[in-house]
């Protein structure tokens, strides 16, 4: 009797800690996302890859590394750059079944050749659409302040990508 209750109590704290471990394993991600935009003087193609850390259950911080190809006032201008940000999910990230809404705020710099370094700082509102247990796409639409050969440049900005939790 002593065996059986010893046996079922380790299969039961092994249950537990994996349990823990699995929800522990999604606290990361992985994106690959991008934009185009476009006025009567200014276009812009824009590549992100990123990294998103779960602090809480609804919120994280992220870090990306971006490309930019911009024509502006007929010169074309290669950017690159690093952004942070933070998001707050309304819904668990670690719940695949689930569609998540989110606000995220970001700040970076980039870097143009010819240029020197800007500044941009932004919000936007998303919706992460879950494809599978790991993956998902997402959409965000929002507003970007960017600081660009000398110009303030006002923006809205859609992103679409895709990510990958671990």
């Amino acid at each position: 009797m002593k065996t059986k209750f010893r046996l079922i109590a380790c299969a039961l704290a092994l249950t537990s800690v994996a349990s823990v471990a699995h929800a522990e394993e999604k606290r990361n991600a992985v994106s690959l996302s991008g934009n185009i935009s476009s006025s009567s003087d200014f276009s812009q193609a824009n590549v992100n890859a990123g990294y998103e850390r779960l602090l809480t259950d609804k919120l994280s911080l992220s870090v990306n590394v971006l490309y930019l190809k911009s024509k502006f006032g007929g010169t074309s201008f290669d950017s690159t750059g690093v952004t942070g940000g933070a998001t707050y999910y309304i819904g668990q990230p670690m719940q695949s079944s689930n569609m998540l809404f989110y606000g995220k705020a970001v700040v970076g710099t980039t870097h143009t050749s010819g240029a020197g370094s800007e500044s941009l700082f932004g919000g936007f509102g998303g919706l992460e659409q879950p494809m599978g247990e790991n993956t998902s796409l997402f959409e965000e639409l929002g507003f970007q302040h960017t600081k660009f050969a000398g110009e303030n440049l006002n923006q809205v900005v859609f992103n679409f990508g895709l990510k990958l939790r671990f």
